[in-house]
């Protein structure tokens, strides 16, 4: 049976959607959201089916386009799951992730002090860790809003600069030994993950090839010495069976060099292994750093509370007396190594932010996942926060939320944002909220 045409249709799109697709409402009404386009663009476009109050649209052409449209960069753009917003330059897609961040917030919390936005130091080749997966013959990306379909790329324009060199080695090898790459569906394969780290202070790299067990001769020491010859700080071979997606690393072994790195965040340095959880682009989030500090000031008797503290980055770049809390044991072990790099006496111990016993303190640090706090945390601060919280964000839409649960007895008084993911619509928010006068 062939399928009919989808309908064609010229839409006016006017307002961004969160994902970092705009929206336009239709001629006839409802709603239609397409990636690609931007608000003041006119554009021609296939329409699809409904999908979360609105029709999937598709680009055909831009009748008229909005100021700071550009040319993307990538070939891939508009398949790939990565970027949105290549087609804008840095001025509009700063403007247009931010705006309805403040707006949101200003709906929930009223007036509060808004600083600046400010914009990533580097566009491109930011990211200090890229994650590419093997499907069939293919080494590369996701396609958007598939999970059993890539997108080959020859180089990511947001990953290290040294990724294409990597990509072509791999890709090169695999081929020439007919290696197969892992099928989501059928749940078998052989490769599954490259994941490459870089350290932007350093330029160090680890790359680590990620497979289900290998069968006897399989050809890695022959990778790992082109990965070596290319330069590559470590190489490190992991194993993961499990059919779940997210990689679960059952064991690992280096082939070549070392299995950590070292980062910097200004004056402190740290530890990372290809697996550790660290901020994408380290500059991005010093800068962040050094405003929370301008914000606080220095006071070295100060009791911190970092309850999401990772690998300490936040907490030890405060200063104070830090204690700090973190659900993941591999973290915690690279916070006790972070702060004895640093010469700092802070206590770091796992558990659960909601459950963690005492919150006194004098500041509060939080910087939960994208999920944002656990609704008991939320319900205890009335009683048991402390007079500030630091907020640091990367789901506006569930810190606004949160700052609507805790507006009865705390007032945000400050937000700044910033730009740690250009292309993407994604925004990070540093907010300082303030306990209300009596309120406890």
């Amino acid at each position: 049976m062939r399928r009919r045409p989808l309908p064609s249709e010229i839409l006016d799109f006017d307002s961004w959607a969160p994902k970092g697709q705009a929206q336009a409402t239709r001629p006839g009404g409802g709603l239609a959201r397409a990636f690609g386009a931007a608000p003041g663009d006119r554009a021609r476009c296939l329409l699809g089916g409904r999908r979360k109050g609105a029709r999937e649209a598709w680009l055909e052409e831009v009748l008229q386009p909005t100021p700071g449209r550009v040319e993307p960069r990538c070939p891939h753009f508009g398949m790939c799951g990565g970027c949105a917003l290549q087609h804008l330059d840095p001025g509009t897609q700063l403007e247009g992730k931010t705006r309805p961040v403040l707006e949101k917030l200003q709906q929930v919390a009223g007036d509060f002090e808004v600083l600046s936005a400010v914009p990533a130091p580097c566009p491109w080749y930011y990211r200090g860790k890229i994650e590419l997966s093997f499907l069939g013959q293919q080494l590369g990306f996701n396609r958007r809003g598939r999970f059993d379909r890539l997108v080959e790329v020859e180089e990511c324009f947001i990953g290290p600069p040294e990724n294409r060199a990597i990509l072509q080695t791999t890709r090169a090898w695999a081929r020439r030994h007919d290696l197969p790459g892992w099928d989501p569906r059928a749940n078998r394969g052989l490769l599954r993950y490259l994941v490459i780290r870089r350290s932007q202070a350093t330029a160090q790299w680890l790359v680590t090839l990620v497979t289900s067990t290998p069968p006897a001769g399989f050809p890695l020491q022959e990778l790992t010495e082109e990965l070596a010859a290319l330069g590559a700080t470590g190489v490190i071979h992991a194993e993961h069976n499990s059919p779940a997606g997210a990689v679960r690393v059952e064991t690992s072994r280096v082939l070549h060099g070392e299995d950590r790195l070292v980062e910097r965040l200004g004056r402190l340095e740290f530890q990372l292994s290809w697996r550790s959880f660290f901020q994408s682009n380290p500059p991005a989030f010093t800068r962040m750093l050094q405003e929370a500090r301008c914000w606080l000031g220095e006071d070295p008797d100060r009791k911190v509370l970092d309850l999401f503290c990772g690998v300490g980055t936040i907490g030890l770049s405060l200063g104070g007396r830090l204690v700090g809390v973190e659900s993941v044991p591999e973290a915690i072990e690279d916070a006790r190594r972070n702060a004895g790099l640093a010469g700092i006496p802070a206590q770091f111990a796992v558990g659960a932010a909601e459950e963690w016993p005492d919150l006194a303190c004098d500041l509060l640090v939080l910087d939960p996942p994208r999920s944002g706090c656990h609704p008991r945390l939320l319900r205890r601060l009335p009683e048991e926060g402390p007079e500030l919280i630091l907020y640091i964000s990367c789901n506006p839409a569930r810190l606004a939320e949160e700052v609507e649960t805790l507006q009865p007895f705390y007032r945000l008084s400050r937000v700044r944002l910033f730009d740690f993911f250009p292309q993407t619509p994604h925004v990070e928010a540093l907010c300082l909220l303030e306990r209300r006068f009596g309120e406890r």
